[in-house]
């Protein structure tokens, strides 16, 4: 879930490194989750966000504050996305670990993808 979101219309890109890059997405641990049309990006976005604020550590606080005020958040009708957008640079910036760093994919994914459900 922390490699980002993509849709449909990106099905043809290759998972490596390089080519997922430029689309805001990683590699992560390799799993691959599909998605259908029934689904809304946003849900499967707040649901690896509440994960993330799950086994966050706790150690540092942009992972530890940030995921869980990025879940909650996230439960608007529609999102603040200045505020997200923030939230998820210093996540990205200030976490001591790869989850905190790599934990806000998902809002930029659906920001970016799929605005119409945000």
């Amino acid at each position: 879930a922390s490699g980002g979101l993509l849709p449909a219309s990106l099905a043809d890109v290759p998972l490596d490194f390089d080519t997922l890059q430029p689309h805001g997405c990683f590699i992560g641990s390799a799993a691959v989750v599909v998605f259908s049309q029934a689904d809304r990006a946003r849900d499967l976005a707040l649901n690896a966000m509440r994960f993330f604020a799950d086994e966050s550590c706790g150690q540092c606080t942009p992972c530890r504050v940030g995921t869980d005020k990025a879940a909650q958040l996230m439960v608007a009708p529609r999102w603040d996305h200045d505020t997200l957008g923030d939230l998820a640079q210093v996540m990205a910036d200030a976490s001591i670990c790869g989850l905190g760093q790599a934990a806000p994919n998902p809002i930029r994914c659906v920001q970016r993808y799929f605005p119409d459900e945000v």
